[in-house]
């Protein structure tokens, strides 16, 4: 059974992969047809930016929520 998450400002993602990096979200947006976007920043580096969509978050192949310990 697949659970669904809400992704929210201020949650950490890392990416997956070769340069994924730890990144924070720093807002939630809809585009014109519905769909949510994430604005990210590396936490590393907090001058870069990226948006993409929550479903990428999403994405247990892309990214992993970096929980708190």
């Amino acid at each position: 059974m697949r659970r669904k998450r809400e992704v929210v400002e201020g949650q950490m993602y890392r990416k997956l992969g070769p340069g994924g990096g730890i990144w924070e979200v720093v807002a939630i947006r809809k585009d014109g047809l519905g769909t949510q976007h994430a604005q990210m920043k590396r936490a590393d580096d907090p001058k870069t930016l990226k948006t993409l969509a929550v479903a990428a978050l999403l994405d247990p192949s892309q990214f992993e929520m970096v929980v708190e310990q």
